[in-house]
């Protein structure tokens, strides 16, 4: 009987530390339906770094947004991204908000706008932001004055992104960027300048896209003249501006 007794404690024993250890044999599969967390941010020590959180912050994070107060803190993370002083967004000419005389804006216009659709996000006004990108390698920015053929600003770096497809998800709508490119221009953060920031951000028009191709709930191609919003970044930053 003793040696029953022994045998039984010996293998509750061992039964308690497997469960310590972590080898519970049978673990229950997740809830179907439940979303992995979105990715965490990366320290900014490359200009890939900086365009990873940026995809991040505007197609991920959306996810977990779900007050205005969300909307805020992470429209404050996308801030960090930017150049303070200097940083210019370029619309395409033509998709520039109205009450914009030219195509670009500064720092404040591009946090501002972003904070309003992840505020819309929240609201349940947007259903969803997706964004998927093809980000090459970071070259030495090589523009030159074309009269001395010194080097602009010899100490950027740049980024050509490719294969932009952005996804605005609004009731039956879907503001949808497809096939778009963009210039990424990038300094070292005067904050820290072993870090990096956006200075310049040049939208392009989709490759191979007609002006406001939006896409209906039905699946349908919408004609240009019904949704002219939609036919680049640049137009759906107008839209949520």
């Amino acid at each position: 009987m003793s040696r029953r007794l022994s045998i039984i404690a010996l293998l509750a024993a061992s039964f308690f530390l497997c469960l310590m250890a972590g080898c519970w044999p049978f673990d229950p599969p997740s809830k179907p339906g439940k979303e992995p967390p979105p990715p965490e941010l990366l320290d900014r020590t490359t200009p890939e770094n900086v365009l990873f959180n940026l995809r991040v912050i505007y197609g991920d994070k959306d996810n977990i947004v779900n007050t205005a107060e969300d909307a805020h803190m992470w429209a404050e993370s996308y801030r960090a991204l930017f150049h303070p002083d200097s940083f210019t967004f370029y619309f395409i000419g033509g998709d520039q908000p109205p009450d914009f005389p030219n195509p670009w804006w500064g720092v404040n216009d591009e946090v501002t706008g972003f904070d309003t659709l992840l505020t819309k996000r929240a609201l349940g006004l947007v259903d969803d932001i997706t964004l998927s990108w093809t980000v090459n390698s970071s070259e030495p920015d090589n523009r030159a004055d074309e009269h001395t053929g010194i080097l602009i600003h010899p100490t950027w770096r740049h980024i050509y992104v490719v294969g932009i497809l952005l996804d605005v998800i609004a009731g039956t709508t879907t503001w949808r960027v497809p096939n778009g490119t963009a210039d990424f221009y990038f300094a070292p953060d005067p904050a820290n300048p072993s870090l990096w920031v956006i200075t310049e951000w040049y939208d392009h028009q989709p490759l191979g896209s007609p002006r406001g191709s939006s896409i209906a709930g039905s699946g349908s191609v919408m004609p240009a003249a019904a949704e002219p919003a939609n036919s680049s970044w640049s137009r759906i930053k107008s839209l949520y501006h």
